[in-house]
């Protein structure tokens, strides 16, 4: 079960579990920009990747250089980083249930 990073996590059976979920998640603008960048990466490397392997009329240097360009991007937009998480989803407190509450 994952806990979501606003529970109080000291209540909770897995409370360093707890503790590093909520450190180390992406919200959703986080979500947006590792796309973004995922995306201009792949991009801007395959464009000059088949200008090299054109001007070289190699097929495999252009692989080569859109392989890097993919190696690149997981390394930056696969782990969660700090600055994926500048804004976190501020979520409303649970509500009781009413049959509990009789």
């Amino acid at each position: 079960t994952f806990y979501h990073p606003h529970q109080r996590c000291s209540t909770s059976p897995l409370h360093h579990y707890c503790i590093l979920y909520s450190l180390f998640t992406m919200d959703y603008e986080g979500q947006r920009l590792a796309e973004i960048l995922f995306q201009w990466i792949i991009c801007s490397f395959g464009a000059v990747g088949w200008v090299i392997g054109y001007i070289n009329q190699d097929f495999y240097q252009t692989f080569y250089v859109w392989l890097v360009a993919v190696v690149i991007s997981v390394i930056i937009c696969v782990p969660d980083w700090p600055f994926f998480n500048r804004h976190p989803v501020k979520w409303l407190e649970s509500v009781p249930d009413r049959r509990q509450v009789k």
